[in-house]
Protein backbone atom coordinates (compact mmCIF):
# COMPACT_ATOMS: atom_id res chain seq x y z
CA UNK A 1 0.00 0.00 0.00
CA UNK A 2 0.91 3.51 -1.23
CA UNK A 3 1.87 5.74 2.46
CA UNK A 4 0.80 8.50 3.80
CA UNK A 5 -2.85 7.72 1.95
CA UNK A 6 -5.84 7.86 3.77
CA UNK A 7 -8.05 4.90 1.82
CA UNK A 8 -11.42 5.64 1.53
CA UNK A 9 -12.67 2.04 2.23
CA UNK A 10 -13.41 -0.80 5.21
CA UNK A 11 -10.52 -1.35 7.40
CA UNK A 12 -10.50 -5.12 6.53
CA UNK A 13 -10.89 -4.03 2.72
CA UNK A 14 -7.24 -2.26 3.44
CA UNK A 15 -5.76 -5.26 5.63
CA UNK A 16 -7.02 -7.88 3.10
CA UNK A 17 -5.00 -6.06 0.49
CA UNK A 18 -1.81 -5.80 2.71
CA UNK A 19 -2.49 -8.78 3.54
CA UNK A 20 -2.50 -10.06 -0.59
CA UNK A 21 0.87 -7.65 -1.51
CA UNK A 22 2.81 -8.58 1.73
CA UNK A 23 2.55 -4.95 2.58
CA UNK A 24 4.15 -4.46 6.39
CA UNK A 25 3.44 -1.83 9.20
CA UNK A 26 5.32 -0.51 12.07
CA UNK A 27 2.61 0.66 14.62
CA UNK A 28 -1.03 0.37 15.21
CA UNK A 29 -2.17 4.00 16.67
CA UNK A 30 -6.08 3.89 16.81
CA UNK A 31 -9.49 4.86 18.53
CA UNK A 32 -11.55 2.58 17.21
CA UNK A 33 -15.65 2.90 17.73
CA UNK A 34 -16.27 2.56 21.44
CA UNK A 35 -19.87 0.71 20.87
CA UNK A 36 -22.59 2.27 22.58
CA UNK A 37 -25.10 0.00 22.09
CA UNK A 38 -27.95 1.17 24.43
CA UNK A 39 -28.16 4.63 23.14
CA UNK A 40 -30.42 4.69 19.82
CA UNK A 41 -28.63 4.61 17.08
CA UNK A 42 -25.31 4.48 18.70
CA UNK A 43 -25.23 8.23 18.48
CA UNK A 44 -26.03 8.18 14.58
CA UNK A 45 -29.13 10.32 15.34
CA UNK A 46 -27.39 12.66 17.13
CA UNK A 47 -24.10 13.14 14.72
CA UNK A 48 -21.62 11.24 16.52
CA UNK A 49 -20.59 9.34 13.55
CA UNK A 50 -21.79 11.00 9.80
CA UNK A 51 -22.43 7.19 8.56
CA UNK A 52 -21.01 4.53 11.26
CA UNK A 53 -23.56 3.00 13.27
CA UNK A 54 -21.75 2.56 16.41
CA UNK A 55 -24.20 0.09 17.92
CA UNK A 56 -23.48 -3.70 17.34
CA UNK A 57 -24.53 -6.26 19.72
CA UNK A 58 -21.76 -6.66 22.36
CA UNK A 59 -21.06 -10.22 20.85
CA UNK A 60 -20.74 -8.73 17.61
CA UNK A 61 -18.79 -6.06 18.69
CA UNK A 62 -16.13 -8.50 20.20
CA UNK A 63 -15.99 -10.94 17.51
CA UNK A 64 -15.17 -7.83 15.59
CA UNK A 65 -12.70 -7.04 17.60
CA UNK A 66 -11.08 -10.26 17.58
CA UNK A 67 -11.11 -10.35 13.19
CA UNK A 68 -9.43 -6.91 13.87
CA UNK A 69 -6.41 -8.46 15.90
CA UNK A 70 -6.03 -11.04 13.95
CA UNK A 71 -5.92 -8.62 11.02
CA UNK A 72 -3.09 -7.03 12.62
CA UNK A 73 -0.91 -9.98 13.01
CA UNK A 74 -1.10 -10.27 9.06
CA UNK A 75 0.34 -7.40 8.88
CA UNK A 76 2.74 -6.52 11.51
CA UNK A 77 6.25 -6.28 11.54
CA UNK A 78 7.59 -8.57 14.25
CA UNK A 79 8.55 -7.01 17.42
CA UNK A 80 6.01 -3.88 17.34
CA UNK A 81 3.10 -2.46 19.63
CA UNK A 82 -0.72 -1.99 19.17
CA UNK A 83 -1.84 1.73 20.74
CA UNK A 84 -5.39 0.72 21.84
CA UNK A 85 -7.27 3.84 22.56
CA UNK A 86 -10.73 2.79 24.16
CA UNK A 87 -13.01 4.15 26.66
CA UNK A 88 -16.82 2.82 27.77
CA UNK A 89 -20.07 4.08 27.64
CA UNK A 90 -22.53 5.11 30.80
CA UNK A 91 -24.58 1.74 30.27
CA UNK A 92 -21.10 -0.42 29.91
CA UNK A 93 -18.80 0.07 32.33
CA UNK A 94 -17.27 -3.75 31.96
CA UNK A 95 -16.92 -3.76 27.77
CA UNK A 96 -12.77 -3.08 28.11
CA UNK A 97 -12.52 -5.56 30.48
CA UNK A 98 -14.63 -7.77 28.41
CA UNK A 99 -12.88 -6.84 25.34
CA UNK A 100 -9.27 -7.34 26.52
CA UNK A 101 -10.12 -11.13 27.44
CA UNK A 102 -11.67 -11.82 24.44
CA UNK A 103 -8.40 -10.18 22.54
CA UNK A 104 -5.65 -12.63 24.98
CA UNK A 105 -8.10 -15.71 24.58
CA UNK A 106 -8.31 -15.49 20.80
CA UNK A 107 -5.83 -13.67 19.21
CA UNK A 108 -1.51 -13.87 19.82
CA UNK A 109 -1.54 -10.51 21.38
CA UNK A 110 -1.65 -9.58 24.71
CA UNK A 111 -1.86 -6.69 27.00
CA UNK A 112 1.77 -5.40 28.05
CA UNK A 113 0.78 -2.27 29.41
CA UNK A 114 -2.29 0.44 29.70
CA UNK A 115 -1.65 3.81 29.88
CA UNK A 116 -4.03 6.24 31.22
CA UNK A 117 -4.61 9.37 29.27
CA UNK A 118 -5.67 12.48 31.20
CA UNK A 119 -7.78 15.14 29.67
CA UNK A 120 -8.58 18.42 29.97
CA UNK A 121 -12.02 18.03 30.71
CA UNK A 122 -14.19 15.10 31.40
CA UNK A 123 -17.84 13.78 30.95
CA UNK A 124 -20.19 13.04 31.28
CA UNK A 125 -21.68 16.44 32.87
CA UNK A 126 -22.71 15.81 37.09
CA UNK A 127 -26.24 15.37 36.14
CA UNK A 128 -26.03 11.37 37.61
CA UNK A 129 -25.46 11.18 41.60
CA UNK A 130 -24.32 7.01 40.12
CA UNK A 131 -21.65 8.47 37.89
CA UNK A 132 -18.48 9.24 38.58
CA UNK A 133 -17.47 12.19 35.83
CA UNK A 134 -14.88 9.92 33.46
CA UNK A 135 -11.59 13.12 33.00
CA UNK A 136 -9.36 10.04 31.65
CA UNK A 137 -9.29 7.04 29.03
CA UNK A 138 -7.50 4.00 28.56
CA UNK A 139 -4.47 3.21 25.49
CA UNK A 140 -4.37 -0.32 25.56
CA UNK A 141 -0.52 -1.53 24.97
CA UNK A 142 -0.11 -5.00 23.03
CA UNK A 143 2.39 -6.55 21.21
CA UNK A 144 2.18 -10.52 20.39
CA UNK A 145 2.85 -13.22 22.99
CA UNK A 146 5.64 -14.33 21.81
CA UNK A 147 7.17 -10.35 21.53
CA UNK A 148 7.11 -9.82 25.45
CA UNK A 149 9.86 -9.47 25.86
CA UNK A 150 11.61 -8.67 22.41
CA UNK A 151 9.21 -5.70 20.96
CA UNK A 152 10.34 -2.74 20.49
CA UNK A 153 10.28 0.81 21.62
CA UNK A 154 12.29 3.76 22.96
CA UNK A 155 13.03 3.77 26.43
CA UNK A 156 16.77 4.07 26.62
CA UNK A 157 19.20 2.30 29.48
CA UNK A 158 19.97 5.17 32.63
CA UNK A 159 22.60 2.87 34.02
CA UNK A 160 24.37 -0.11 34.40
CA UNK A 161 25.46 -2.44 37.39
CA UNK A 162 28.87 -2.48 38.01
CA UNK A 163 28.39 -5.56 40.14
CA UNK A 164 25.59 -7.49 37.93
CA UNK A 165 25.54 -6.07 34.70
CA UNK A 166 21.72 -5.12 35.29
CA UNK A 167 20.62 -2.46 33.04
CA UNK A 168 18.22 0.46 34.45
CA UNK A 169 16.00 1.94 32.41
CA UNK A 170 14.58 5.61 32.24
CA UNK A 171 11.69 6.10 33.96
CA UNK A 172 8.37 6.70 31.33
CA UNK A 173 5.13 6.60 33.57
CA UNK A 174 1.72 5.14 32.33
CA UNK A 175 -0.32 8.46 32.59
CA UNK A 176 0.05 11.08 29.62
CA UNK A 177 -1.42 14.17 29.90
CA UNK A 178 -3.05 15.53 26.83
CA UNK A 179 -6.03 17.93 25.28
CA UNK A 180 -9.17 15.79 24.59
CA UNK A 181 -8.77 16.31 20.57
CA UNK A 182 -7.64 18.44 18.02
CA UNK A 183 -10.98 20.83 17.39
CA UNK A 184 -14.37 20.00 16.43
CA UNK A 185 -15.44 17.83 13.49
CA UNK A 186 -18.97 18.18 11.97
CA UNK A 187 -18.53 14.66 10.86
CA UNK A 188 -17.30 12.83 13.85
CA UNK A 189 -17.71 13.94 17.76
CA UNK A 190 -15.73 11.47 19.06
CA UNK A 191 -12.00 12.51 17.58
CA UNK A 192 -9.04 11.82 19.87
CA UNK A 193 -5.81 14.16 20.35
CA UNK A 194 -2.87 14.82 17.90
CA UNK A 195 -0.87 15.57 21.30
CA UNK A 196 -1.73 12.21 22.88
CA UNK A 197 -0.61 10.44 19.47
CA UNK A 198 3.11 12.54 19.48
CA UNK A 199 3.42 11.88 22.73
CA UNK A 200 2.90 7.24 22.72
CA UNK A 201 5.13 7.73 19.49
CA UNK A 202 7.68 9.22 21.50
CA UNK A 203 7.55 6.16 23.89
CA UNK A 204 6.58 3.62 21.15
CA UNK A 205 7.50 4.30 17.25
CA UNK A 206 10.83 4.57 15.87
CA UNK A 207 11.56 6.61 13.31
CA UNK A 208 11.09 5.43 9.97
CA UNK A 209 8.42 3.82 11.19
CA UNK A 210 4.66 3.19 8.91
CA UNK A 211 1.94 3.40 11.58
CA UNK A 212 -1.82 2.49 10.60
CA UNK A 213 -4.90 3.71 11.87
CA UNK A 214 -7.98 1.59 10.72
CA UNK A 215 -10.26 3.97 12.07
CA UNK A 216 -8.67 7.04 10.59
CA UNK A 217 -11.34 9.52 11.26
CA UNK A 218 -11.08 13.31 10.81
CA UNK A 219 -6.91 12.06 10.54
CA UNK A 220 -5.36 13.08 14.11
CA UNK A 221 -3.03 9.70 13.35
CA UNK A 222 -1.88 11.06 9.95
CA UNK A 223 -1.89 14.93 11.29
CA UNK A 224 0.43 13.30 14.52
CA UNK A 225 2.82 10.96 12.21
CA UNK A 226 3.87 14.17 10.39
CA UNK A 227 4.53 16.66 12.99
CA UNK A 228 6.27 13.97 14.38
CA UNK A 229 8.34 13.86 11.46
CA UNK A 230 11.83 11.87 11.69
CA UNK A 231 10.90 9.21 8.61
CA UNK A 232 7.60 8.58 10.00
CA UNK A 233 5.14 7.99 7.92
CA UNK A 234 1.26 6.53 7.42
CA UNK A 235 -1.60 4.42 6.14
CA UNK A 236 -5.26 4.81 7.04
CA UNK A 237 -8.28 3.28 6.42
CA UNK A 238 -11.32 5.56 7.04
CA UNK A 239 -14.90 4.53 5.19
CA UNK A 240 -16.40 8.03 5.48
CA UNK A 241 -15.92 9.85 2.23
CA UNK A 242 -16.60 13.29 4.28
CA UNK A 243 -14.36 12.92 6.66
CA UNK A 244 -11.32 11.20 3.99
CA UNK A 245 -12.07 15.03 2.50
CA UNK A 246 -11.83 16.53 6.15
CA UNK A 247 -8.61 14.85 6.84
CA UNK A 248 -7.22 15.19 3.43
CA UNK A 249 -7.72 19.42 3.92
CA UNK A 250 -6.05 19.46 7.52
CA UNK A 251 -3.28 17.85 6.18
CA UNK A 252 -2.67 20.45 3.31
CA UNK A 253 -3.01 23.08 5.86
CA UNK A 254 -0.21 21.25 8.16
CA UNK A 255 2.42 21.70 4.64
CA UNK A 256 1.43 24.57 3.97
Amino acid sequence: MEKNIIYNEDCFVTISKMIENGDKIDCVLTSPPYNMTKRKGGYADTGRYDIYDDWKTEDDYLKWTVDLFNGFDGILNENRPVLYNFSYSIENPSLPYKLITNIVEKTNFTLIDTVIWKKKQGLPFPANSKRLCRNWEYVFVFVRKNEIDTYENNRKVSSVSEKTGQKYYEAIYNYIEATNNDGKCPYNQATYSSELCIKLMDIYCQDNWVVYDPFMGSGTTAISCLKRGNGVSYIGSEISEQQCKYAEERIKTLCI
